[in-house]
C-alpha cells in the first residue's frame, strides 16, 4: 500500500523546484491572470521548461489563496476512465480539508463522476486544474476526459495543459470567444541575460556577457539544453573552453535518446536519421532524400509532436531542426555502418538545383565528395548569385575545397578568381592565374579549351578584359586603355559578365580619358543589363561611374539623385562597412561638401574609409582618394588643420605600403596643392620637386588624356611656376588646362581653374556657362585658404607641414634620396636618377637611418610619412 500511495503522490503533487530554477518575471507574473481564461496551453517539445512554469504559477497561486489541484498524467492515462480516477484523486486530495466526498457510485461512470466532483468543488472555491504531460494522455482515448469537463462549461475553472503535441481540444472556438492563455514556445526559450542567471544559480558558474550570449546561441535558449551544459560545467568548468557543447555530446545523446527518440516509429526515426543532412527541410526536398512520398505527413507529425522541429517564417512550408538535436542525428547517422550519406548528399544537391537553389546545391555537391559537380555548378549556376550579393568568403571556400585539375578544368571559374585577386590588389597573383589560362587555352587538347569551344566562351578577350581591369585597379590607366583599345569595336561572349563587363570596364577608362558622353552611354547600358539580372555588384559600379560623370559636368543634383540610388541598393544588399556602401558615400560627401554642409561631408567620408586593418574589398582609388581628399578640405575648412594632416598622412603611408602607386602620387599632389594653399611656400615647392622625381613613371602609367591626374598636377606645377617668377608661363598652362575640361564638358574643373586663375592674378574672371553657378564649395578647392593679400598677415602663424617629423633633420639631398627609397627605387636606381655615385647615396642612407633612429630602408619611408 505504501508504495501505491507514493506513485499516487507521484501524480497529484507537484515537483520540487530543482536547482537552478529561477524567477522569469515575463512568464512567472502570467499567473496573475490565469484565472481569467477556462484553458491556459502551454504546449512546446520535450525540455522546453513547461513542467518548471507550471510548478510556479501553481506556487504562485497558492500563495495568492486560490485553490489548485496538480496532476502529472502518465501512461496509464491513455484510459481516460483510468484518467478520470486519477483526477478524482487529485481533487479529493486537495479538497479533504473542506469535506468534500466522492460523487455518488450510481453515477454511470467515472468521467460523470469527475465532473460531478469538480462542480461540487468549484461550489465551494473557483479552481485551477494543472494538467502535466497532458500528452500522455492524449495518446490514447484519455483526451476524452479533459473535453467532457469543457463541455459541462464548469464556471470558476481554469484548467492548465502542459503538452508536447497540439491538444484535440476545440482551441479556435476558444480563441474566437477570448477564453484561452497560450504560451508559444519561443516564450519559453532563455534569454541571453536568463541564460547567465540561470548557470549561476544552477552550476555556481559564472559566465561573462560574451559567454552568456555564447551559450544561448549554441543551446538556442532550450532550458533542457542549458541544464545539460550546466551539469557538464558544473562537473567540468573548462568543459566547453575549446569547444561549444554538440549534440552529440553524452550528456545530451542520452537525454535525446530517453526523452526523444525512445518508443518512436521505426519509420520516423529512419526519417530523422535521413534528413538530418539537412540545415531546412520540406516535403519535396525531404522526399528527394528519403526516397518516399509521404514527407509532407511526416513532416506535419513532427510539428505535432512538437520533436525539435520548427517552422521557419515565410508562406511556404519550410522546418528545421533544433541544431542540438541536429547534431545528435547526424552522430547516429554517421555511426550507421550501412548509411550512404554520400547519396543522400547527392539527392539533396541535384533537388536545390532542379528547384533553383544552387549555392545549397554546391554545398550538398562538395558533403556528397562530388567536387567535379560542385566546380560544373559553381560555373554554371553561383556566378550571377556570387557576384550580386558580394559572397566573396563563400567562393573563397569553394576554391580551396575544389582540387586543383577541377579548378583550372573551369575557365569561368578561373576568370573569377583572378576577379578576386583583382579586388583585393593581389595583382600578382592575378596575373598568374591569367597566364595560367593562357597556357591552358594554347594547349587545344585541354579541358579547358574542350570547354571554352563547347561554350563559346572568348578566351583572349576575357583575358583582355582582365589586364584591363587590372590597370584599373592596380593605377595603370595607360595598360588598362591599352588593353581596351584591344577590344575596339568587338563584343565579348554572351555568358556570365562577358560584355556587360567590358562596357561596364570601358566606361570607367573614357571617364578617366575625358570621353564623359562615351562613358555615361556606357555604363548605363551595363546598368541596364546587371540590374535586369540582379546583379548589385555591377549596378552600383555603373551608378557611380554615372555619379563621377555628372559630378565632373557639374551637375550636383544628378549626381546627388544616382549617388542615393546607388546607396539605398548597396545597403539592401551588402554589409554597412563594406565597399560597395563605401562608394556610393563618398560622393554623396562630395554632393554635400559642395553644398557647404562640412558635417554631413565628414560623417560620410569617415564612413566610407578603410579601417586600419581592413580586409575586405579595396575597390576602386576613387573610395580613399575622394575620402582623404575631402576629410582634409574640411578640416582645413573648419580650422582642424592638424587633423587633416594627420589623415593625409595616414592615407599616404597606406598607399606606400600597399604599393598602391596611383593613390600615393595623387595624394603627393593634394600635399603640394594643400601646402600653397595654407600660404606654405617652401613646403610646397619641396612637394613639387619630389613629385617631379616620379614623372617617368607616372607618365608611363598616366596618358595626357588622364585629366584626373594631370589636371592637379598642372594647377601644382603652376603655382610652383608662380612661386619661382614664372607667372606668365603659369597663366598660360592654366589657361590650356581650363581650355580642355571646357571642350571635354568638364565645367567643373573649368571652373575651379578658372577660379585659380582669377585668384592668381588678382581679378574676377567671369563663369563661361551659366550651367557653372550650380556648383558650390568645389569651385573653391585650389583657392588659397589664406588671399595672397592676406599672407603677410598670416605669416607670424605656424605654417601646416605634410612632412614635419623631418623639418630641419635632413639634408635635401638626404629628402631626395629618402623620397625615391619610398617609391621602391633601387641604391643603383637612386643613383643614376640623381646622377651620383651608388657610394654617395649609401653616404647619405647611412645618414638619414642615423638621424631618423631607424635600422632598415621600410622603417625609413614609414617614419617619414608620420
Amino acid at each position: 500500500m505504501s508504495q501505491q500511495a507514493s506513485l499516487i503522490n507521484l501524480h497529484i503533487s507537484p515537483p520540487r523546484a530543482s536547482s537552478g530554477m529561477i524567477n522569469r518575471p515575463r512568464l512567472t507574473a502570467l499567473a496573475r491572470l490565469l484565472t481569467q481564461y477556462r484553458l491556459c496551453l502551454v504546449h512546446a517539445p520535450a525540455g522546453s521548461g513547461k513542467t518548471t512554469l507550471l510548478a510556479q504559477w501553481h506556487e504562485s497561486l497558492l500563495e495568492s489563496d486560490v485553490k489548485t489541484v496538480w496532476y502529472s498524467a502518465g501512461e496509464a492515462d491513455r484510459d481516460p476512465f483510468a484518467f478520470a480516477d486519477g483526477l478524482m484523486l487529485a481533487f479529493k486530495a486537495s479538497f479533504s480539508e473542506i469535506g468534500a466526498s466522492m460523487a455518488a457510485r450510481d453515477e454511470p461512470d467515472a468521467i460523470t463522476r469527475l465532473v460531478a466532483l469538480v462542480v461540487r468543488c468549484v461550489e465551494a472555491a473557483p479552481i485551477a486544474l494543472f494538467v502535466d504531460d497532458y500528452h500522455l494522455a492524449e495518446g490514447g482515448d484519455g483526451g476524452e476526459t479533459i473535453n467532457r469537463i469543457f463541455a459541462a462549461r464548469i464556471p470558476n475553472m481554469t484548467i492548465v495543459l502542459a503538452s508536447r503535441t497540439r491538444p484535440s481540444i476545440p482551441i479556435g472556438r476558444l480563441r474566437v470567444s477570448g477564453e484561452i492563455l497560450e504560451v508559444p514556445v519561443e516564450d519559453l526559450f532563455f534569454d541571453e541575460a536568463e541564460t547567465e542567471a540561470f548557470f549561476q544559480a544552477s552550476s555556481g558558474v559564472t559566465l561573462t556577457s560574451e559567454e552568456s550570449r555564447q551559450m544561448h546561441g549554441y543551446t538556442e535558449g532550450w532550458a533542457a539544453g542549458l541544464r545539460l551544459a550546466s551539469l557538464v560545467l558544473g562537473r567540468t568548468p573548462s568543459a566547453f573552453a575549446a569547444t561549444p557543447p554538440t549534440g552529440s555530446h553524452r550528456a545530451f545523446a542520452e537525454y535525446f535518446l530517453e526523452e526523444v527518440i525512445l518508443g518512436l516509429p521505426e519509420k520516423i526515426c529512419r526519417f530523422l536519421a535521413m534528413t538530418s543532412i539537412l540545415d531546412a527541410l520540406n516535403s519535396g526536398l525531404c522526399n528527394a532524400v528519403t526516397g518516399w512520398e509521404d514527407g509532407s505527413e511526416v513532416l506535419e507529425y513532427l510539428e505535432e509532436v512538437q520533436l525539435f522541429v520548427v517552422r521557419l517564417p515565410g508562406s511556404q512550408r519550410w522546418y528545421k531542426y533544433h541544431h542540438l538535436f541536429q547534431e545528435f542525428l547526424l552522430a547516429r547517422l554517421y555511426a550507421e555502418t550501412h548509411a550512404d550519406i554520400a547519396a543522400l548528399h547527392s539527392r539533396a544537391a541535384q533537388w536545390f538545383i532542379e528547384n533553383g537553389s544552387p549555392m545549397e546545391a554546391v554545398r550538398h555537391a562538395f558533403l556528397a565528395r562530388r567536387p567535379d559537380w560542385a566546380a560544373e555548378m559553381i560555373e554554371s549556376y553561383c556566378l550571377y548569385d556570387y557576384l550580386s550579393h558580394g559572397r566573396f568568403e563563400i567562393f573563397s571556400r569553394w576554391m580551396q575545397q575544389l582540387p586543383r585539375d577541377a579548378r583550372e578544368e573551369r575557365p569561368l571559374l578561373l576568370f573569377l578568381q583572378v576577379w578576386r585577386f583583382i579586388n583585393m590588389r593581389r595583382f600578382l597573383q592575378a596575373e598568374q592565374t591569367l597566364r595560367t589560362i593562357e597556357d591552358l587555352a594554347a594547349d587545344k587538347t585541354s579541358r579547358l579549351s574542350v570547354i571554352a569551344r563547347e561554350t563559346g566562351l572568348d578566351v583572349d578577350g576575357r583575358l583582355h578584359l582582365m589586364r584591363a581591369l587590372i590597370g584599373a585597379y592596380g593605377g595603370d590607366i595607360a595598360g588598362g586603355l591599352a588593353h581596351i583599345d584591344e577590344l575596339a569595336g568587338r563584343e565579348l561572349d554572351h555568358l556570365a559578365f562577358g560584355s556587360v563587363d567590358l562596357d561596364s570596364i570601358h566606361s570607367y577608362f573614357a571617364l578617366q580619358a575625358g570621353d564623359l558622353t562615351l562613358a555615361e552611354k556606357l555604363t548605363w547600358r551595363a546598368k541596364g543589363i546587371y540590374d535586369e539580372i540582379a546583379v548589385h555588384w555591377g549596378g552600383l559600379h555603373s551608378r557611380a561611374i554615372a555619379a563621377m560623370c555628372y559630378i565632373a559636368r557639374g551637375l550636383m543634383q544628378e549626381a546627388k539623385d544616382v549617388a542615393e540610388d546607388a546607396l539605398r541598393i548597396a545597403r539592401g544588399n551588402f554589409a554597412e562597412h563594406s565597399y560597395m556602401v563605401a562608394l556610393p558615400s563618398v560622393l554623396l560627401g562630395v554632393v554635400a561638401f559642395d553644398r557647404g554642409d562640412f558635417e554631413e561631408a565628414e560623417q560620410l567620408w569617415i564612413r566610407a574609409m578603410p579601417s586600419e586593418n581592413a580586409t575586405d574589398v579595396s575597390g576602386l582609388c576613387e573610395r580613399v582618394l575622394i575620402a582623404t581628399t575631402g576629410l582634409v578640405r574640411v578640416y582645413d575648412a573648419t580650422g582642424r588643420s592638424d587633423k587633416g594632416t594627420n589623415v593625409l598622412v595616414r592615407a599616404s603611408r597606406r598607399a606606400y605600403e600597399t604599393e598602391d602607386f596611383r593613390l600615393e602620387f595623387q595624394l603627393a599632389i593634394e600635399r603640394a596643392n594643400r601646402a600653397f594653399r595654407l600660404g606654405n611656400r617652401s613646403e610646397g615647392l619641396r612637394e613639387w620637386e619630389r613629385l617631379s622625381l616620379h614623372l617617368p613613371e607616372a607618365e608611363r602609367r598616366f596618358p595626357a588624356s588622364a585629366w584626373q591626374i594631370w589636371d592637379p598636377f598642372h594647377v601644382v606645377t603652376a603655382r610652383a611656376m608662380m612661386e619661382t617668377g614664372q607667372a606668365a608661363a603659369a597663366g598660360e598652362g592654366l589657361r590650356d588646362v581650363e581650355a580642355r575640361a571646357g571642350r571635354e564638358g568638364r565645367l567643373l574643373s573649368a571652373l575651379q581653374v578658372s577660379r585659380l586663375i582669377g585668384q592668381l592674378e588678382g581679378a574676377t574672371r567671369a563663369p563661361a556657362s551659366e550651367q557653372q553657378v550650380k556648383v558650390g564649395r568645389l569651385q573653391d578647392v585650389y583657392l588659397d585658404i589664406a588671399p595672397a593679400n592676406a599672407r603677410q598677415v598670416l605669416s607670424p602663424r605656424r605654417a601646416v607641414s605634410v612632412s614635419e617629423p623631418l623639418a630641419g633633420a635632413l639634408t635635401r639631398r638626404e629628402e631626395e634620396v629618402l623620397e625615391l627609397m619610398r617609391w621602391g627605387l633601387s641604391n643603383g636606381e637612386i643613383a643614376a636618377k640623381l646622377r651620383i655615385n651608388i657610394n654617395t647615396v649609401k653616404s647619405h642612407t647611412k645618414n638619414l637611418f642615423s638621424k631618423l633612429g631607424v635600422k632598415s630602408r621600410t622603417q625609413a619611408v614609414l617614419k617619414g610619412l608620420g
